[in-house]
């Protein structure tokens, strides 16, 4: 194989895991919301949009853990270092999917 070969490949099975983690989660959540909305008339969110989502998100997560920051607890007891890897990863993604939403949000409204 290619170096570009390999390395899509490496970066195929990076992206995977936090990829199909935020999949299931916000179908889980568009279930909640659609369960919510029933009956007002509001349009869920579609399959495409929540897998975009979970590509994107997953990807933001590889981003973060590649922040100089990271890996701020190297001495300390393993929970210092889940607690502060877990803070950049929800900020990180909360960031990312609010952005993403956001536009998305302004996209449909105006067509």
């Amino acid at each position: 194989m290619s170096k570009v070969t390999s390395k899509l490949k490496e970066e195929f099975f990076a992206v995977l895991p936090p990829t199909i983690f935020f999949f299931v989660a916000l179908h889980v959540v568009a279930f909640v919301r659609v369960l919510m909305v029933k009956g007002t008339g509001l349009a869920p969110l579609s399959t495409v949009s929540i897998a975009v989502a979970a590509l994107i998100l997953g990807k933001s997560v590889l981003i973060s853990d590649m922040l100089p920051f990271i890996n701020r607890f190297p001495e300390r007891p393993l929970v210092y270092n889940i607690a502060w890897k877990t803070l950049i990863y929800l900020l990180v993604s909360a960031l990312t999917s609010v952005r993403f939403f956001a536009a998305s949000r302004r996209n449909c409204s105006r067509q």
